[in-house]
This record gives C-alpha cells, sequence and structure tokens, in this order.
C-alpha cells in the first residue's frame, strides 16, 4: 500500500519445492524446522504434516505440526494434531501444556486449565503451571478454583520459583512487590543468555529525535484505537517515527490508517529473528524505543535484551514492571505510577502530566440503538461493567448482587467473555438471591456499535483490583459515568487516572465500601446522577483525558528530557510530571 515500507520476508518457496513424493520423515522434519526457525510456520506446518504422515507412529512430529498450526492461528488443527502426539506419548508435559493454550486461544479456559493441571502432575513447572491455573479459573469466575491456585502460586512464590507467568501475577490481588519479583524472573529465564549490541554512537544533536514503536497489535486491538491519533499528531518537524509491527495483517481500517501516518517508517517485523530486529533498529538509529507489549500475547522482549536503541521504555501495553534492565523508563502519570511506588518497578517512573493513557478521537460512536434490540428491559436502572470476566472477583460481584437486589427493576449488562465464565456468573447470582435473569449479556460488536450501545446504561461498575483500562475510556467517550477505587499496583489505578484527566474525581471512591455506597447513591438520585452526566458531556470536548494534541505534546517533551539526559552522559532517573 502507499507509504508501506516493509522488511523483507525470506522466501520459503526453494525449501517447499524441495519435496519429493519420496521424501523420508526425517527430511522433511528438518525442512519444517528450518522453515520455523525462518519464522515461516505455514511453510513448516506442510513440511511437518508430511513428516507425519510418512511416519505417524513419531509422537514428535504431531507436536511439531501441532506448534505450526498453532503459530499460524489454526488451533482447532493445532488442537487435533496435539491430540495426536499425546496418543503415542501421554506423558509429556509440554505438549499438554501447549494444548491448553491452544484451548485458552479459544475460550475454552476449562478445558485449558484441565490441561495444565494435567502438566503439574507430571511434573512440570509448578509456578507457571500454577499461575496459569489460577488465570484460566478467573477467566471463567471459578473463584474457588482460583482461591486454591493463586494460594499455591503465592506459597511457591514465597519459596523461591522464578517461572510464573507475569501478566497472570499483574492480573491477581498480588502486592508490586510480587509482581516486580514474578517479573525480573521472568525476564531472567528468557534473556539473561542475550547479549546486547555494542552501545550506540553519540546523536546528531540536529537531527529530528528518532522514536521507535514495537507492538503486535495494529489491527483490531485495544492498543490500536487507543494510539492511533498519536501517530498522527506527532511533530514531524521535531520527530522522526517508525514502527515496527509483527503482529497480523487484518486489512482493517484501523491498521489501514496507522500504517498510512507512519507511512515509510513502518516496518513489518513478523517473519525476522529478534536479533535481525535489533539490528535492523539500531540500523535506524533509534533514540527511544517504546515496547508496546511488555509480557502481554505474544511478547518478544529478546528484540529489548539487544539494546538496540539508546533509551527504551515500557509504555502502555503492560500494566506494570517488567523487570528488566534493559528498559531505563516506565511512562505512567501521578496516579498510576506515583514516585512513592519506586519500590514496585525495575525502570525509572517518567510521569505524564494528565493520564498516561491516550485516546483517539476520531472513532465514531454508533447510531444509540434500543434498549430491546440490546435484551434490556424498556424500564429500569442499568448498572453495566464491560471489563473482561478475569477481573470480576467474587468480593466484587457480592456487591453487585447486593446493589441488584437494593435497587428495584435494575439490572447488570456484562460483555461475555466467553460462554464458560455466563454459565457461572448466573449460578453465582442465583447463590447471592439474584434472579440470572436480571444479568444481561452483551455480545462483541464492532468498536462503533459498541460505543453507541454503551450510551444505553446508566453507570458503569468498574472491577477491582484489576480496573478497567480501554474500557474506562471507551464508557467515557460514550457519555456513561463510572465509578472506580484506588489500589495499590499500576493496574489498580488506572480508571481512578482515567476519571481524574476526564474532570470526574469524585467518582474515585476511597475503598469498595464506599464505591457501593456512591453505585447506590448514584441509582436513586437521578439529579445527581445528571449532573455528572451532563459535566462529563461538557468536559468531554477539551479535558485532558480526550485532548490528543496535548498528550503527543507531553509525551514528545518526556521524550526530550530522557534523550537529554542521555545526552548529557547522566543515567536516568525518575521523571516527576513537570504540571
Amino acid at each position: 500500500m502507499p507509504g508501506h515500507q516493509s522488511s523483507p520476508n525470506v522466501s520459503a518457496t526453494p525449501l517447499l519445492d524441495a519435496f519429493r513424493p519420496d521424501a523420508s520423515a526425517q527430511e522433511a522434519f528438518q525442512q519444517g524446522l528450518a522453515l520455523a526457525q525462518e519464522l515461516d510456520w505455514p511453510g513448516a506446518a506442510a513440511a511437518f504434516d508430511h513428516a507425519a504422515a510418512r511416519n505417524p507412529d513419531d509422537p514428535t512430529c504431531w507436536f511439531a505440526l501441532a506448534n505450526a498450526r498453532f503459530h499460524m492461528g489454526r488451533y482447532h488443527d493445532s488442537i487435533q494434531s496435539y491430540l495426536a502426539g499425546l496418543q503415542r506419548r501421554p506423558d509429556f508435559a509440554p505438549a499438554h501444556i501447549q494444548l491448553g493454550n491452544a484451548f485458552q486461544s479459544l475460550s475454552l479456559h476449562e478445558e485449558a486449565r484441565q490441561c495444565f493441571e494435567t502438566a503439574l502432575a507430571l511434573g512440570a513447572d509448578r509456578a507457571k503451571l500454577l499461575s496459569a491455573m489460577a488465570h484460566q479459573a478467573q477467566q471463567t469466575c471459578a473463584w474457588d478454583s482460583f482461591a486454591r491456585d493463586f494460594s499455591g502460586l503465592r506459597d511457591a512464590l514465597a519459596r523461591g520459583a522464578r517461572n510464573a507467568v507475569p501478566f497472570q501475577v499483574v492480573t491477581a490481588p498480588s502486592t508490586r512487590q510480587e509482581q516486580r519479583a514474578a517479573a525480573q524472573a521472568y525476564w531472567e529465564g528468557l534473556c539473561r543468555a542475550i547479549s546486547p549490541l555494542p552501545p550506540a554512537p553519540p546523536r546528531n544533536p540536529g537531527a529530528p529525535i528518532r522514536i521507535g514503536y514495537v507492538t503486535n497489535d495494529i489491527y483490531r486491538h485495544a492498543t490500536a484505537h487507543l494510539i492511533a491519533e498519536v501517530f498522527e499528531c506527532h511533530d514531524r518537524d521535531r520527530f522522526d517515527i517508525h514502527l515496527y509491527s509483527y503482529g497480523p495483517d487484518d486489512d482493517s481500517e484501523i491498521r489501514r490508517r496507522i500504517v498510512d501516518s507512519v507511512g515509510r517508517g513502518f516496518r513489518d517485523i513478523r517473519r525476522m529473528p529478534d536479533q535481525q530486529v535489533a539490528e535492523r533498529i539500531r540500523a535506524d538509529d533509534i533514540d527511544v524505543l517504546l515496547d508496546l507489549k511488555g509480557y502481554t500475547f505474544d511478547p518478544r522482549p529478546g528484540i529489548f535484551a539487544a539494546h538496540p536503541a539508546r533509551i527504551q521504555a515500557n509504555y502502555l501495553g503492560y500494566p506494570g514492571t517488567l523487570g528488566s534492565p534493559c528498559h531505563e523508563y516506565i511512562i505512567g502519570d501521578a496516579v498510576v505510577t506515583p514516585i512513592e511506588h519506586a519500590d514496585g518497578y525495575s525502570e525509572c517512573i517518567a510521569q505524564l502530566p494528565a493520564c498516561y493513557q491516550p485516546n483517539d478521537r476520531k472513532r465514531p460512536v454508533g447510531v444509540r440503538p434500543s434498549r430491546k434490540a440490546c435484551g434490556l428491559p424498556e424500564h429500569g436502572f442499568v448498572f453495566c461493567s464491560f471489563n473482561r470476566c478475569y477481573k470480576i472477583t467474587d468480593a466484587m460481584f457480592d456487591r453487585w448482587c447486593r446493589l441488584l437486589r437494593e435497587v428495584d427493576g435494575s439490572v447488570l449488562w456484562l460483555y461475555e467473555a466467553n460462554s464458560q465464565a455466563r454459565k457461572n456468573l448466573s449460578a453465582e447470582a442465583l447463590r447471592r438471591g439474584v434472579s440470572p435473569e436480571r444479568l444481561v449479556w452483551a455480545p462483541n460488536l464492532p468498536m462503533d456499535a459498541h460505543l453507541g450501545r454503551l450510551q444505553l446504561a446508566d453507570l458503569m461498575l468498574d472491577t477491582f483490583p484489576v480496573t478497567a483500562h480501554t474500557t474506562a475510556s471507551d464508557a467515557l467517550w460514550a457519555g456513561l459515568p463510572l465509578i472506580t477505587t484506588l489500589g495499590e499496583s499500576f493496574v489498580s489505578r488506572v480508571a481512578a487516572s482515567t476519571l481524574r484527566a476526564a474532570g470526574l474525581p469524585d467518582l474515585v471512591a476511597p475503598d469498595v465500601a464506599s464505591y457501593e455506597r456512591l453505585a447506590f447513591e448514584l441509582a436513586t438520585n437521578p439529579a445527581r446522577l445528571r449532573e455528572i452526566r451532563d459535566r462529563l458531556g461538557a468536559n468531554r470536548a477539551h479535558c485532558a483525558l480526550f485532548d490528543t494534541d496535548r498528550y503527543v505534546h507531553d509525551l514528545e517533551t518526556l521524550f526530550l528530557r530522557m534523550i537529554s539526559r542521555w545526552d548529557q552522559g547522566k543515567v536516568p532517573c525518575h521523571l516527576e510530571s513537570e504540571s
């Protein structure tokens, strides 16, 4: 497409042409390994499929085929291949783990947890599997299972276990210190053996600052919807913008918009190994390299371990520390990353003056549908929570059900992330004296339609300790107030940051008991709720949360402060907000 300059991919055609009808299983398997090394997963799958057909009794061929199909996103096919391998070698714990990952990718979280539990019984890493099991239990709101799994995980971490998955620790009720320890251990396990590139040469002081973003989320993804306008608003006279993308090309409008805004600075690195990407970044002479993934889905920390840029920062994608010696800064704000919380971060804290989270003012709010079209009653108060179900805890659900009992005719509108969570939450509501019919379930919709339907709700109830992130700014952009409370880690403070930047600090309750009282008051005091909605509507056009021009100016100012210290030979330090 115009303005799109992507890195060259290695063609797999010569290797695929090497197949002969009489090619042995071993030859095909070795060809598959070579293709996998080049990240050519379709070619690798074809080779491993050939190997498995020639030698169907070898479980290694089936496992390799399953892994290739998994990397292609062919999860149903990968499950069949994992099962074929496990029929031949049922005691192979890594295959049970990968089978669990495939089930998880299909939102079959109960099946995923069973696979991880089997791998644990076979002696695989205890902390890693307990964190995975706990997270799958969260995804389905199986709170008794979660309590057992997380208790075991905490005990393992206290005894020095080092392989818990950091994101699964961050999204559990953990401390900043537990999150940092898990992240640091994870980083060391993946990256300790990676040697950094030689130090970057001095900068040309008259040249524009070169900024690089690394992510796999340039498609219909929350990060893309948040950051699209940032790319468009960068000052191209002072900053040269590069984007290193290793995610899918879904040909969506949001992807095309971002790629067009970056122009010649766009690099498609899907087929490039980490070391090659690092060398490309060094050749591009990047000053500040931003990690938009952290330890969320499909991270590539090896790129940052090579330290190809002068300054590297953890930004936007991961709500916590990376425990890495190769990320000098974490970009936050005074709410999500107060300086007094520095003990929870391996990075220096770099604060933006308003909210760390950018927003896109161009995202359209769709037509407001009818209540009937969304399965809502024609009358009655509509509480909602569109956070994913893994954020819902039993303690918070207790409070929500109490509100439903106290506010006559009210309903709770929830996002149906998966059918297993819907089943369990319906049963939990009934246990709490609330008819499951008072839970209304919302399917996944395109962004504009989702924002349109949010206008039907009266009040959004935040989750805790993992609060709303993109979901919070979506609600506020659609004119829907939300209430939250403030915790002690990044992940538990994001909604508070968005509310304060939107000019609604009075909707941040000091504790969960006050949160419940506030929800009841707003549900039973129409005049106060109307005043808040009016204030939100009046603020939307000029509040800091949705002022992208101001946000990008502040972000660029922060980049200049980082690189100024580098130019002067000073070590990174905490950069408090200047306003």
